[in-house]
């Protein structure tokens, strides 16, 4: 008997061996098809390309960014209205000449005061001046007479060379008049136009060149040459008949054109 429970004993030990010794044979197989499994995931995640439509939802996905807080706070009226101010205080510094023309003892001249003293005193003679320079370019419109700057430059040249020769410079002969080039270009351009319009009413003949010469000999500039003379002569009398033209047409324009006056004088 007591050998008998020795075998059965025995057998129920090998066979709980047994059963211990599968158990943990299976728990193995399983963790490696677990961890096989896995690195097969892995490896299709890093293999397989993304979709197109998987890019697009990444694009599409919201970035969130922090407001600066600088942002935030310039919106508030207490720090807003002084940086405005601050700024409008610095261009009027910087652009005060617009608006101040002097500072007399720290008393201010505006340059609205100096516009209305000037308007005043000049202002009814300049605006004449342009009602003029408006007619007669409306007439050259009407006519269609224009005049290029090639011809306003060789007329200037031709005045800068006869001063030149008188010893004098366009330059010095401008400030003597109290103009500057720019003005007198644009009288030059205004001018050459009458002489296109008028045309042969300020054409000066040979014999009206020589008549002069004749009859001023003593008040006609010394050490220049029978052509240069001629020349000088010939610009003076174009001068003249152009004046004396140019003033009748220049009120035949007056009279006909129709001007509303808003400012008096």
């Amino acid at each position: 008997m007591a050998v008998k429970r020795k075998k059965a004993e025995n057998k129920k030990t090998i066979s709980s061996s047994s059963r211990i010794k599968n158990s943990r044979e299976n728990s193995a197989r399983a963790a490696v098809k677990s961890t096989k499994k896995n690195s097969s995931k892995l490896e299709k995640a890093k293999v397989s390309p993304q979709s197109p439509k998987e890019k697009e939802k990444e694009f599409d996905k919201p970035i969130i960014t922090q407001i600066p807080s600088f942002a935030k706070d310039i919106k508030n009226p207490r720090i807003f209205i002084p940086i405005v101010l601050v700024i409008v205080a610095v261009l009027l510094f910087v652009f005060r000449g617009l608006f101040i023309a002097a500072i007399v003892n720290g008393q201010p001249i505006t340059r609205i005061g100096l516009d209305n003293s000037l308007e005043q005193k000049y202002g009814k003679e300049e605006l004449s001046s342009m009602i003029t320079q408006t007619l007669i370019m409306q007439e050259a419109s009407k006519k269609n007479v224009t005049v290029s700057d090639s011809d306003v430059n060789s007329s200037l040249k031709q005045i800068s060379d006869s001063l030149s020769k008188q010893g004098q410079t366009l330059d010095s002969a401008l400030a003597l008049r109290g103009m500057t080039k720019q003005d007198f270009v644009e009288q030059l351009k205004i001018q050459k136009i009458v002489e296109k319009i008028l045309g042969n009413q300020i054409a000066v003949s040979d014999k009206e060149i020589q008549d002069y010469i004749s009859k001023n000999k003593d008040s006609l500039p010394t050490g220049l040459s029978d052509a240069d003379l001629k020349t000088q002569v010939k610009q003076q009398l174009e001068q003249q008949k152009l004046s004396d033209k140019a003033q009748t047409w220049i009120a035949g324009l007056q009279k006909s054109a129709k001007v509303n006056y808003l400012v008096n004088f």
